[in-house]
């Protein structure tokens, strides 16, 4: 015979705290709406996907450049532009200015499919931390991508479509011939676009004759070509140079006395009228 447990007045049952309203509806409404987050990303990231499939790649390598205009002698008078650019082959742009570049740049260039998670979320934290943009996160294959498609809208939806963007430039080009169309399209202040016209017109030289100093100089441009520029700013353009010099030494880039060395040296430029020569 089973012997009767003893219920004591006014008993009521009282369902564990995880089974309890107060916990269920507040859960209930976050995976209602962590379900439709997912859904909508899903559904977004599926047409950027297609929209960034209907971009003609050959665009990348289309870009203006500039034509000279003779003299009866033969000998350069002048040159008419849109954008003063002259494109050169990877082979012609110095092994330090590619290594410059990816420093300040993209440091992960080498390992990343296009985009780097980790750096988008590291320049989020940064910006969110700071109050305003310190941080932009794009690889160099993102910048890239907005350069040549004109993506200049500052929405998410064209963050995540500059993503895809990329990844697909990643699938059909090599590291190298992306850093060729980068350094050969982007823009370096002075009216300057491409790293050779930007190496002739600040030190009157081609881009393969430029020192170590020169090329650190060049990759501090990027950000903000214009502010930047030693014709607009020289002391902002020496601690960009230096801060340039100083991320190659800690990646390897450059050796210690490599870097002193060329952070000593000067920023000497030519003329900004004869760079520009005649529009």
């Amino acid at each position: 015979m089973p012997v009767p447990h003893f219920i004591p007045p006014g008993y009521r049952f009282r369902p564990p705290w995880y089974a309890r309203p107060q916990f269920c509806v507040p859960l209930g409404i976050a995976a209602v709406l962590f379900i439709g987050f997912a859904v909508y990303v899903s559904t977004l990231a599926s047409d950027l996907k297609s929209q960034a499939a209907t971009f003609d790649l050959s665009k990348l390598e289309q870009m203006e450049s500039a034509s000279l205009i003779l003299d009866r002698n033969d000998k350069i008078f002048g040159q008419i532009y849109v954008e003063n650019r002259e494109t050169v082959p990877y082979d012609q742009l110095p092994r330090d200015l590619v290594n410059a570049v990816v420093a300040v740049e993209d440091a992960k260039f080498y390992q990343h499919g296009g985009y780097d998670f980790f750096g988008i979320i590291r320049a989020a934290l940064k910006n969110f931390t700071a109050g305003h943009v310190r941080q932009g996160g794009s690889t160099i294959t993102q910048q890239l991508a907005r350069n040549s498609f004109a993506l200049t809208q500052k929405t998410f939806r064209r963050k995540l479509l500059e993503i895809f963007l990329a990844r697909r430039i990643e699938e059909n080009f090599g590291k190298q011939k992306i850093m060729e169309l980068y350094l050969n399209r982007i823009y370096f202040g002075g009216g300057l676009y491409g790293a050779e016209a930007a190496a002739r017109g600040y030190f009157g030289k081609s881009a393969r004759e430029m020192s170590l100093a020169e090329c650190a100089t060049l990759a501090g441009l990027v950000k903000s070509p214009n502010r930047l520029s030693p014709w607009t700013d020289r002391a902002a353009s020496r601690d960009t140079r230096n801060y340039a010099l100083d991320r190659m030494r800690d990646l390897d880039f450059i050796s210690r006395e490599r870097c002193a060395s060329a952070q000593a040296e000067e920023i000497v430029t030519g003329s900004r009228q004869n760079a520009q020569g005649q529009t």
